[in-house]
């Protein structure tokens, strides 16, 4: 549902079985992790603190060469609040590999949308959902927007 075909995609394209890492934050959105578990992907898990945000020190220990992608889920599901925008940006600055942003709420959050950056980093990717309800029936359209310079494109043996 949602971004969850998009995420296994990246998997799927950037990361070597078996070899490569990526990093979660948790609390946040369980499919980052059945998809790694699904891809053989090595699962880094770093906690947000106790008031939700980024442990920025502790990311950077995280990270090795392996580290493929970091997931930031803002507005974060399932705590609901929004990630600090200079922390998100301190990590696009800083780490060499993808930063996915899980914008999947945006719609309910006073932030405003990291798509509108997608040119300045190169290695920033957003997920954003289109929401419908119609009666009882709810639908969730996803969408994932990148744009990704790099001389290594995709995995490489």
């Amino acid at each position: 549902m949602g971004s969850d075909e998009a995420i296994d995609l990246l998997y799927r394209a950037f990361c070597n079985p078996g070899k490569d890492n990526v990093i979660i934050l948790p609390p946040t959105y369980g499919m980052y992790e059945v998809s790694a578990n699904i891809n053989d992907v090595e699962i880094r898990k770093v906690n947000l603190l106790p008031n939700f945000q980024l442990d920025l020190e502790k990311i950077a220990e995280t990270i090795d060469k392996n580290t493929k992608i970091i997931f930031i889920c803002s507005p974060n599901n399932p705590t609901g609040n929004s990630i600090n925008r200079t922390d998100i940006e301190t990590i696009l600055a800083n780490f060499k590999g993808i930063v996915v942003i899980d914008e999947a709420y945006i719609n309910y959050a006073k932030q405003k949308t990291f798509i509108q950056e997608l040119t300045e980093y190169g290695n920033l990717g957003s997920f954003a959902n289109f929401f419908q309800s119609l009666g009882p029936c709810r639908f969730a359209f996803g969408n994932g927007f990148f744009f990704y310079k790099s001389d290594r494109c995709f995995k490489q043996n």
